[in-house]
């Protein structure tokens, strides 16, 4: 169960500084006599005794701070409504916010600590005992003595990990080894070819010369996301994967719309000039509305989603985004080229 509570020190260790450590071979001898069944009647329900964090010595083995803590907590994390690290005067430091009731509790257990320590502490283990200076009321505490912003973001994140109402119980553990990640890859990668062969093969034998540039445009499109992808550094997972594959069908699915426009128009007598002109301008909107409404879906699934969903909804905005552009734009070009060079060799099937 996570716990996060606020624990006041009831006493110092016989060092001169009043502390007490503990190499990482002497931690769980310690322990072991503290637990001992003739030892815990004596101070249970009174007192108890948790580690700091680990910390390197001079030798390259880890000691920890041993703590004499109030059994019970003065203050739990779920009255935290933030906690934000900052920097004063070139020191690092962490903002803590609290609520109404907590802010009330505070002031009483600061005050009754005025010049003592309060220890801070999740999961049994103390990453932070700073000294109570004044009473503080308000509910907005902040705490300094971190060597640096990495400690003290570190402390921001056990503050509001603390603040969580639930607790987290491990219901399964499953180990899954590189080899079937490696499988999954390489499915996913076969996934990807194979879905792209079959859409240029259909294109370029149902549209003829639409076909050849609808398949190049698509082949655009995969470079444009699979280059923005790289610009951000992210990674290509299996989610990611089956974006860059529906993203091939949104493509294809754009010039498939603009060509049955195109067609239309030739079969009503227009000239294939002003056929592809009249085709693009009356596939627009809906292509437009289509791509509009697949981008905010993904949208969607990023902010509310976690992890996979967001490498999913990531790759389709950006394969969206790249489809909308090599359909109406890429596309264009080429044939006003043709055209303009070699019209008789345009026919859309």
């Amino acid at each position: 169960m996570k716990e996060h509570p606020f624990r006041s020190l009831i006493g110092k260790g016989q060092t001169k500084d009043g502390r007490i450590f503990a190499l990482e071979s002497d931690r769980k001898a310690i322990l072991d006599i503290l637990n001992r069944k003739d030892i815990k009647p004596f101070y249970e329900g009174e007192v108890s005794f948790a580690f700091s964090r680990p910390e390197k010595s001079q030798s390259g083995e880890n000691f920890y701070q041993l703590y004499f803590l109030n059994a019970t907590p003065e203050l739990t994390g779920k009255y935290i409504t933030g906690a934000e690290k900052d920097s004063r005067d070139g020191k690092a430091v962490v903002t803590m916010q609290m609520d109404d009731e907590g802010a009330r509790l505070w002031a009483r257990v600061t005050g009754e600590n005025v010049n003592k320590q309060i220890a801070i502490v999740l999961d049994g283990v103390v990453y932070s005992a700073p000294n109570v200076h004044q009473k503080i009321e308000g509910g907005n505490s902040e705490i300094s003595g971190m060597r640096d912003l990495a400690e003290a973001n570190l402390l921001k994140i056990v503050l509001k990990a603390g603040a969580l109402p639930a607790p987290v119980k491990i219901i399964q553990e499953q180990v899954v080894g590189p080899s079937l990640g490696a499988d999954s890859i390489a499915k996913g990668t076969e996934s990807i070819i194979f879905g792209f062969l079959a859409v240029i093969v259909f294109m370029a034998f149902y549209y003829v010369t639409g076909g050849f540039v609808a398949d190049f445009a698509v082949l655009i499109n995969l470079l444009f996301t699979l280059a923005v992808l790289a610009t951000f550094g992210a990674t290509l997972t299996l989610p990611g994967m089956a974006g860059l594959v529906l993203t091939v069908g949104i493509a294809v699915d754009a010039n498939v719309l603009i060509y049955e426009r195109i067609r239309e128009e030739l079969g009503n007598g227009k000239s294939l000039k002003l056929a592809i002109e009249d085709g693009y301008k009356r596939a627009f909107a809906p292509i437009f509305d289509g791509h509009l409404t697949a981008f905010f879906s993904g949208v969607i699934l990023y902010s509310f989603g976690t992890g996979t969903v967001q490498g999913f909804a990531v790759t389709l905005m950006v394969g969206i985004a790249a489809s909308l552009f090599t359909a109406i734009v890429i596309t264009r070009i080429i044939f006003d080229i043709l055209l303009e060079r070699a019209p008789g060799v345009i026919k859309f099937g």
